[in-house]
This record gives structure tokens, sequence and C-alpha cells, in this order.
């Protein structure tokens, strides 16, 4: 588990770069500087067995949360954004492809997106990804099985997933297997 003083210099990091004193690269020098414990993480015993990954909760307060994945391999996400949080995603073990999009509409009809591959990339242990908006979207898929620590900055209630050929979207609610925090 992740002791609370290196929580406490993420809330801090996080706190800059929200006032625009601090920069991405505190959030990426935490994350480098706690990686290898998500690997230390417990996979959750119950979750959905269609999804093929698990969502564990390390922490959570009112400015961000972390979480901990563990993928199994071939297993993919749905392509989503980040319900207007800022994403870190590292890969603590394993390899993580990640499939870029990019939503080409404005999201003012509900319901409805145009989005488009960009481009694919190959995540290994140690590598991190960051998104900060809504438009740069992505899918994760687990080329083996893969362990990965994320931070949103703020919570993720809800977000959207998209189907690229039927230029659809919808909200999906954040759910967790399992919640290892007293927050």
């Amino acid at each position: 588990m992740i002791a609370r003083e290196p929580i406490s210099n993420l809330a801090q990091s996080l706190q800059r770069v929200r006032s625009g004193e601090g920069t991405n690269l505190e959030v990426i020098q935490w994350l480098r500087a706690v990686n290898a414990i998500a690997s230390t993480v417990p996979v959750p015993e119950t979750h959905d067995s269609c999804r093929g990954y698990t969502r564990t909760l390390l922490h959570k307060s009112d400015l961000f949360e972390i979480l901990v994945l563990h993928w199994l391999p071939g297993c993919a996400s749905s392509i989503h954004d980040h319900g207007g949080a800022n994403c870190w995603l590292a890969v603590s073990s394993g390899t993580m492809g990640v499939e870029n999009y990019l939503r080409y509409d404005a999201g003012e009809a509900p319901g409805y997106a145009r989005i488009a591959l960009e481009g694919r990339e190959e995540l290994p242990p140690g590598a991190i990804d960051y998104r900060q908006d809504d438009v740069h979207l992505h899918r994760c898929v687990a080329r083996e099985p893969c362990v990965t620590l994320h931070v949103y900055a703020r919570p993720i209630e809800q977000f959207h997933a998209f189907d690229e050929r039927a230029h659809t979207c919808s909200i999906v609610t954040s759910t967790y297997d399992a919640v290892l925090t007293s927050n």
C-alpha cells in the first residue's frame, strides 16, 4: 500500500498543478517513485469476469483518486474519455497497448460522437501515459498480464465510452472491484 506521506506529496503536487504553480512533471516523478508498489496490490477476488480487468481504489479525496488495475492478457477497455479529469497511467508490470483516438465533433448532440484512430503505442513497464482533456481518447489493451497505476485529478464519477463504428457514445458510471482505503 502507498504510505500517507507519499500520498500527501502527490496532493501537494496536484494542488500546485491545478493552481498553475506546478507542472505535470511533479506528478510523473511521484508515479515513478511509487509505481513498483502497484504490483504488490492483490487482485480482487470478486470482479466483472466479462470485463477482463479489475479496478482497486487505493485513495480518494475531493482532489484526486489513485487506482490499481490488474489486466488479463488480451483484454481491453472501451474507447473512453476521463470525465473531464486529468489522467496519468503508469505501467507497473507487463506491456500495455494504447490506441489513441481523437474526437472530431463538439459533443453537443447527446449520444453522438465522431472519433477516429490516431495511432497506437506500446507502453513497457515504467512508461507513463497522460491525458488532460476529453478530446484525446484512448483504449487500453493488455498485451500480457499487466498491472497499471492510475491517478485521476479529480475523481471520475462518470465518463464517456465510445463506439467508433456506430458513431455513438454513452455515459458510464465508474465502479471499483475493491476498495483498500479508509477514505
